[in-house]
């Protein structure tokens, strides 16, 4: 027996976090039609006997309902994209060039084995990897295998699968104009591994005409584009050897054509992988403490905030009531419907779920709502202050926000000539373009049972559509302001 749904909309299916009779946390996922329930429960029958005495760290079915058209997996608390989005301390978003190597080399473990199976993901992305915490290390578990594809090595596939931030051009070309160019899937898993690794480094998206540039075999032009981009999106440099590159383009452009190649690159030769490698999970004397070292800013302990009435904030807070005021003021058109509506939702009963529900990292207030509804509604409305003319306040059970947000990138532009020849000059004319990136997302506040503090609360964010690298970026904005701010 299940119990207190932590529900998630996605596109075909309802996500719902859950805690069974025995207290085990599980993810469910129940589809809207039973077309697409059968087909994913087919997709995850054949995944799990194909590997059932294979050693894979991929998340398999644990049982389904034909019922309520719902499959059953255990819950993982940790996101590899939330690590990414994570500011760092030099300023930068994305992870150090090893700790990314660290992550993909778990991942091209998995690949290797499915393509052994004869089994194509055809679906790599951040997203689709989360992150257990083991004594001796990170475990990336490789999840959502919907689009994937049992397919003989030499035989193409015409299917539409995979992400556009992660595709090649001629894919994602072909998607949008419904005809698409006969693909080898084991290609397509190689060319995603890819850009895995370089969206782990910079953890941006990368542009059309940066696609382009990879299918008119541009090293030296598209790397110039990276590394421009970097320096304008984090104001300092990219910081990634010639061989990490070499890998990356390696698998961008097919001249590594097998997966069991990918080891054999030369970038494992380096003295810093060679100690990498020593420290991941599956090996019996891996030592955590190596990437504690690297990336101290992991951190999968819940962050708790509190507010004390009538007592100055400690150093370095601030009291926002008359900036609250002022933003409101300045931008609410219906200042007063506006006022009224936030307290008619500050009065609505949130769901309660577990604190084990939650999130691994997840912040819990030890305040009273209106003080979390003042702090959310000031970070995000100082960026974005025409959520205050915006309908937020659902009318539905809960207390449930719905946001869409505008997420300014600056764009780098460079020169995307159609001659064959690489270009080595590092003088390319560039142009920086200002992106609006509308992001569109809900935040539930909730109550968490089983707290010494009876009005213990945690925000639970939800993606509903835009670029997910951008939404990501958000939640860490978000979550960092009102630790600052608290």
């Amino acid at each position: 027996m299940l119990s207190k749904p932590l529900q998630i909309q996605g596109g075909q299916s309802v996500c719902q976090k859950v805690t069974s009779e025995n207290g085990k946390e599980l993810f469910v996922k129940q589809f809207l039609s039973q077309a697409d329930y059968q087909q994913e429960k087919q997709v995850y029958l054949a995944l799990n006997e194909l590997t059932s005495n294979v050693k894979l760290s991929v998340l398999k079915m644990i049982q389904f309902d034909d019922y309520s058209c719902s499959i059953i997996f255990p819950f993982i608390k940790f996101e590899l994209s939330r690590i990414c989005s994570q500011v760092k301390k030099n300023g930068a978003r994305g992870m150090k060039w090893i700790f990314a190597l660290y992550h993909f080399t778990q991942v091209v473990w998995d690949i290797r084995k499915l393509h052994g199976l004869n089994l194509c993901h055809c679906d790599i992305k951040v997203n689709n990897i989360l992150v257990d915490q083991l004594p001796n290390g990170l475990k990336d578990i490789l999840i959502d295998f919907g689009h994937s594809i049992r397919i003989k090595q030499n035989e193409l596939s015409d299917r539409v699968c995979g992400t556009e931030q992660y595709n090649p051009h001629e894919l994602n070309e072909g998607i949008v104009k419904n005809k698409i160019t006969p693909y080898s899937p084991y290609l397509l898993d190689l060319y995603q591994l890819g850009m895995l690794l370089l969206t782990l480094i910079v953890f941006i998206p990368i542009s059309k005409a940066g696609k382009k540039l990879i299918s008119l075999k541009k090293r030296e032009k598209f790397l110039t584009l990276i590394q421009k981009q970097y320096l304008q999106t984090y104001g300092i440099s990219l910081e990634m050897p010639s061989e990490v590159y070499d890998l990356i383009w390696s698998l961008l452009t097919g001249q590594i054509n097998q997966v069991d190649l990918i080891l054999d690159h030369k970038v494992y030769d380096l003295k810093e992988v060679q100690e990498m490698l020593k420290t991941l999970p599956c090996c019996e004397k891996s030592k955590a403490n190596y990437f504690e070292q690297e990336e101290e800013e992991i951190n999968f302990e819940h962050i708790y905030l509190q507010l004390k009435e009538g007592q100055m904030r400690s150093s370095g807070h601030i009291n926002i009531d008359k900036e609250y005021t002022e933003l409101l003021q300045s931008h609410c058109k219906y200042y007063d419907q506006f006022l009224n509506n936030n307290k008619l939702f500050c009065d609505k009963t949130p769901r309660k779920i577990k604190e084990s529900e939650l999130q691994a990292n997840s912040l819990i207030f030890e305040i009273k709502t209106e003080q979390v509804m003042q702090h959310l509604l000031y970070c995000v409305g100082r960026n974005n202050p025409d959520i205050f003319d915006q309908d937020i306040f659902m009318e539905t059970d809960g207390q449930i926000l719905n946001f869409t947000l505008n997420y300014v990138t600056q764009e780098v532009i460079i020169d995307d000539s159609t001659d064959d020849d690489d270009d080595d000059d590092d003088d390319d004319e560039t142009k920086v373009q200002s992106i609006d990136n509308e992001i569109q997302l809900q935040i539930e506040i909730v109550m968490l049972e089983n707290q010494t503090q009876p009005t213990s609360k945690s925000i639970i964010f939800k993606y509903i559509k835009g670029k997910d690298i951008y939404y990501y970026n958000i939640i860490a904005d978000i979550e960092n302001e009102l630790k600052n701010l608290i």
